[in-house]
């Protein structure tokens, strides 16, 4: 061991403590600096996973996901495309797609000549859009099941399309083509039955699930939905679709017979709603009073009534596209009409009669006439105006009309 005198050992000593004090404080000053940075840089991180990304990217990153989850593997929750079913089946309700393009290319070739909406030209609908949207969440595997009744089955294209759309669904539908063949005076049908063309029809009428008789007769409707729709074991009723005689008197009754017996949250559909004579009536006359119902409120300071009081109890909404519109049910129960309440009012086709509408006339003839009586001039912060200055002080003067 080699000796230190103490006094090379203070010596030495002192420049050693320093140098070690300097490392201390030099070490806590970059494990600070890395604290700090890191401290830093995670908070930064984490600030930026905790901002929502937008909404429409989120989108996009779930529907990207979706379509190569199912791509690999079908979910039972996946939909069913209605467009290439209703393609495979031959059903006029997507069959514009098909006529379109030859129409657009030869306007010989299209149904409706000269028409200003290129749409409206070909043989067919393009109703595949409003049926994916609004039916799309029954064509699933893992639907409870329903049950689904269309009326107007014809030869049946759109009805196949509607069994492989909706596999869950209890279907059923309703023809008047396939009743006793002879006089129409005598209840009977004189032209071809359209529905025997279909390969499943005598498979149909077997399992009762085609019903012949005509789908205008309250009767009929009655009798099939007490003895072969509304059984013991039979799945809610939450579709009804009216592909029918295109009749507006035949739509209205549909909608007045089954709107109420379709269970909350289920669908009225109606289709044709186009520009023919046989049509326009549900379009110019009971639309805008079932429009009318929609927005009904019963406000004391407005003292009318709605137009069809067995149908505005019900509505929670109505969705139209070109031809065909969905009365949706809101949240209150089915109801089981009587047959003279389940029968159409007599004043469904004529707007006027209903005194919501026809009131509105009267209070707008009213206000008039009130308006045009009373002294012309208006009241502005205690200033009258004259008739000339009513125009440029239309936004602030304050009037009241009786």
């Amino acid at each position: 061991m080699v000796a230190i005198s103490k006094r090379h050992g203070a010596a030495w000593r002192g420049p050693a403590i320093i140098s070690f004090l300097f490392g201390v404080v030099l070490a806590t000053l970059l494990n600070f600096g890395f604290f700090f940075e890191s401290s830093s840089s995670s908070c930064y991180t984490e600030s930026l996973i905790s901002i929502p990304a937008p909404s429409y990217l989120e989108e996009g990153i779930r529907h990207k996901d979706t379509q190569m989850e199912t791509s690999v593997i079908p979910s039972s929750n996946s939909q069913r495309d209605f467009l290439a079913i209703g393609k495979k089946h031959g059903t006029d309700k997507v069959e514009g797609h098909v006529n379109l393009p030859g129409c657009l290319e030869d306007p010989e070739k299209c149904l409706r000549k000269g028409v200003q909406k290129k749409k409206c030209g070909p043989w067919g609908h393009f109703y595949d859009t409003i049926y994916q949207s609004r039916l799309g969440p029954y064509s699933t595997d893992d639907v409870e099941p329903f049950q689904f009744l269309e009326i107007g089955f014809y030869t049946g294209s759109g009805y196949d399309t509607y069994v492989e759309f909706m596999p869950n669904a209890e279907l059923h539908s309703m023809e008047i083509a396939c009743i006793e063949h002879g006089p129409r005076e005598e209840g009977k049908w004189p032209w071809d039955n359209s529905a025997e063309k279909n390969p499943n029809y005598k498979q149909y009428l077997n399992a009762k699930r085609l019903h012949c008789g005509d789908a205008s007769d309250v009767s009929f409707l009655h009798k099939i939905w007490m003895t072969e729709m509304k059984h013991p074991d039979a799945p809610p009723l939450k579709v009804v679709v009216d592909d029918g005689a295109h009749l507006a008197s035949h739509m209205a009754q549909s909608v007045f017979f089954w709107f109420p017996r379709i269970e909350p949250g289920g669908l009225m559909i109606v289709e044709d709603i186009q520009p023919i004579q046989e049509a326009n009536q549900f379009k110019s006359q009971f639309l805008p009073q079932i429009m009318n119902d929609l927005h009904f409120c019963g406000d004391p300071k407005f003292p009318e009534q709605p137009c069809f009081p067995t149908l505005q109890p019900l509505l929670a909404s109505i969705h139209c596209e070109m031809h065909i519109c969905i009365f949706e049910r809101n949240q209150e129960p089915a109801m089981e009409l009587n047959i003279t309440d389940s029968t159409m009012p007599k004043g469904a086709l004529d707007l006027m009669s209903c005194k919501a509408l026809s009131n509105k006339k009267d209070r707008l003839k009213d206000t008039d006439s009130n308006t045009a009586g009373k002294e012309h001039t208006r009241h502005h912060d205690g200033c009258r105006f004259p008739n000339s200055q009513r125009s440029s002080q239309r936004k602030d003067a304050s009037s009241t009309i009786s």
